[in-house]
């Protein structure tokens, strides 16, 4: 049992990992922006604070007499009216946090990267933790955000930082009230909106495996080290992912045609640049269209075997979610 803080508790797989804490026995305090909605923590004896990554005097508060930190909170947006949103929250907003919990002593730290941070093998092998950065082309300024705060973190870790850095695939299952991007995709599978295709791949993941990870991470991850959050079996292309959860779903009809990369790309241009001109949110941009036609699989043998990841199958985690998004009105 420790005392412990969670950053973007409220978050997909920030509430998973909330909830797992408390069934563990810890001491859990979440921090909230001023006027967040708290319904996620409903019926979870959880302490609250206020705090804002861009404010880092609510985060000398947030950290105080705590002996664990798990940080997730980002910023995760397709557009945004200030490009450099990503980076405040995203890279100084972790360094701040991470500063506070330095100073205020706090004992083991796990940070939520992503596999945005490492590099895709352009021969479609499973990338690992060792994979070099080399995503220059599609690098959007969420994926440049989370690569630079990825080897912040890392480079604090030489200042004496205690952190342990996990990087999650595509994680599916129950809970997803926003719903993330992964969700929505779920949503329009199931209210059969999916009649497409597109080039690319991915490693979907169940959140409760990502959430148990994090915890793993706290108990036994490596000072400095990273560790790949995904399923060693699920590495697959866009169209076989989408017509697995049409098979378990009973969905029919469900990508049956493919959109050229060319034709997405061209589109993304012109959606991006009616967004510059409107002042509009953009569906879509053209590096984050170029970064879904890439084949983003991943190797999480060091978290199996370190760790002791466990290992759900997918399918388990694609029934969860249609049910859970089924009986909560989405669909």
């Amino acid at each position: 049992m420790a005392k412990i803080l969670i950053t973007g508790a409220s978050g997909f797989i920030g509430n998973h990992v909330t909830r797992l804490c408390l069934e563990k026995g810890d001491d859990v305090r979440v921090m909230v922006m001023p006027g967040e909605d708290r319904s996620p923590f409903t019926g979870l004896d959880v302490e609250f604070v206020e705090g804002n990554l861009l404010d880092p005097a609510s985060l000398t508060k947030a950290v105080a007499g705590i002996e664990q930190l798990y940080h997730m909170a980002a910023l995760f947006a397709v557009w945004t009216k200030d490009p450099d949103l990503h980076y405040k929250i995203n890279v100084d907003g972790t360094r701040a946090i991470m500063e506070a919990a330095q100073q205020a002593g706090v004992e083991k730290i796990v940070y939520t990267s992503s596999v945005a941070a490492i590099g895709v093998n352009p021969d479609r092998t499973p990338a690992t933790e060792k994979t070099a950065f080399n995503c220059w082309p599609w690098a959007s300024e969420y994926i440049l955000s989370k690569f630079i705060s990825h080897q912040l973190v890392k480079g604090m870790v030489a200042q004496g930082l205690p952190a342990t850095m996990v990087l999650p695939a595509l994680p599916f299952g129950p809970g997803d009230r926003a719903p993330t991007p992964t969700g929505s995709l779920m949503v329009r599978i199931l209210k059969g909106e999916m009649k497409n295709y597109w080039d690319g791949g991915v490693c979907p993941v169940d959140v409760r495996d990502v959430a148990a990870g994090h915890l793993l991470a706290m108990e036994k991850g490596r000072i400095g080290e990273s560790y790949l959050l995904g399923n060693s079996d699920t590495n697959m292309t866009n169209r076989e992912f989408l017509q697995l959860v049409a098979k378990v779903t009973g969905v029919p009809n469900v990508a049956v045609k493919e959109i050229p990369g060319k034709v997405m790309l061209t589109a993304s241009r012109f959606i991006e640049g009616w967004s510059k001109l409107s002042g509009r949110p953009a569906s879509t941009t053209y590096k984050n269209t170029l970064f879904v036609l890439q084949h983003c699989y991943i190797d999480p043998t060091k978290a199996v075997t370190e760790l002791g990841l466990p290992q759900t199958p997918i399918e388990k985690a694609i029934i969860d979610s249609a049910e859970w998004f089924r009986a909560n009105g989405y669909v």
